[in-house]
């Protein structure tokens, strides 16, 4: 049986602090992305617990200067969905609502 990759964006498993922010609670939690492309990411947290499936959600992603080639963090802030929530994992997959490329930065 042969498989393939249906994914849309290619993933980056290099690990990025991020932020979200809950719509639901306004609540915010930190994680740490697992992967992380255009279309969304894995994201292990403590407090993964609070989040249920299709919460929308408001994510800061904190990605650093040797990886973006700047002098500072870059943070990019941008709409999501949580599609699934992992308890063997402690964490959630989101879907970004808008290419990762399109969130607004701010240094």
């Amino acid at each position: 049986m042969e498989s393939f990759e249906r994914r849309k964006y290619t993933r980056t498993l290099r690990s990025f602090r991020i932020k979200i922010k809950l719509a639901r609670t306004s609540k915010e939690v930190d994680g740490i992305t697992q992967d992380l492309s255009q279309g969304g990411a894995f994201i292990s947290s403590p407090s993964w617990p609070t989040f249920h499936k299709n919460d929308q959600a408001e994510m800061r992603v904190y990605l650093p200067p040797e990886f973006t080639g700047q002098n500072n963090t870059l943070v990019l802030t941008g709409p999501a969905l949580v599609k699934r929530i992992e308890e063997e994992r402690q964490g959630v997959a989101v879907e970004f609502l808008r290419e990762l490329r399109t969130f607004q930065p701010s240094l």
